[in-house]
């Protein structure tokens, strides 16, 4: 048993001239740009395509769906979508079709992980029919998707429970009602405003530090005030009404 390890035993064969290590080649400038930042040209020049599950219960049944999502690398825009029943090949053609009809034009190339659905010759002939390069992206590189595994982080922020019971068919469609509502209010209190120094409704609701009494004290007496002047005027307006009056 050598009391060495491979690291120590490397080194004193190329001290002694007996073992010339292979010297790895250089990182590719793909490599290179991927270390820090993704490489990006225009929007509408490259879209990274990716799919995750997403569950609706229903009456208590769970239904796992694949949410397929095509977004800008320039722009970090959603272009396309697709929902499926799994991720798969025609998921992915979906969403860049999707995508092109949103934006009125296909990508240049689309980035995409390395799932075999997503590589198949079906595939890339469909997206090749518009001129779309396929390109798989780096093994083992969770950030060379960066931007829709982003978009799709994002998601899951805005998005309520989905959970759904059909006792009638007006409840249900109320249930679908209150779910689009709560998804668009979450988005919308996030969004930041350039009107009001990048804050977001949200930073600006907690951001502010608590009222002192004081301010609770003048806010609480110039809403009664203004209560009392809404009052007084909406009684002299109907007074105005009185038939006597008006002849």
């Amino acid at each position: 048993l050598v009391p060495f390890g491979r690291t120590a035993i490397t080194a004193i064969l190329e001290a002694h001239g007996v073992r010339q290590p292979r010297r790895r080649a250089g990182r590719s400038p793909d490599e290179s740009a991927l270390r820090k930042s993704f490489e990006t040209f225009f929007p509408g020049a490259q879209w990274v395509g990716d799919g995750t599950p997403v569950t609706v219960t229903l009456d208590g049944a769970r239904f796992a769906f694949n949410f397929e999502l095509s977004v800008d690398a320039a722009s970090a825009a959603c272009g396309g979508a697709s929902v499926r029943d799994a991720e798969d090949g025609i998921a992915l053609t979906d969403a860049v079709a999707d995508g092109a009809t949103t934006t009125g034009a296909p990508p240049l190339a689309l980035l995409v992980d390395n799932r075999p659905s997503n590589l198949t010759p079906e595939v890339a002939h469909t997206v090749a029919a518009d001129g779309t390069v396929l390109i798989p992206a780096t093994p083992a590189r969770p950030q060379n998707k960066g931007h829709v595994e982003g978009a799709f982080g994002l998601f899951f922020q805005m998005l309520p429970a989905l959970v759904l019971a059909t006792a009638t068919p007006r409840e249900l469609a109320r249930q679908l009602l209150r779910l689009v509502v709560m998804t668009w209010g979450r988005t919308l209190n996030g969004r930041p405003r350039a009107t009001r120094g990048g804050l977001s409704r949200r930073e600006l609701y907690d951001a502010q530090p608590p009222p002192t009494p004081d301010e609770i004290a003048a806010a609480r007496a110039a809403l009664q005030e203004r209560l009392r002047r809404q009052l007084a005027a909406r009684q002299t307006a109907q007074a105005r009404l009185d038939p006597h009056v008006r002849q």
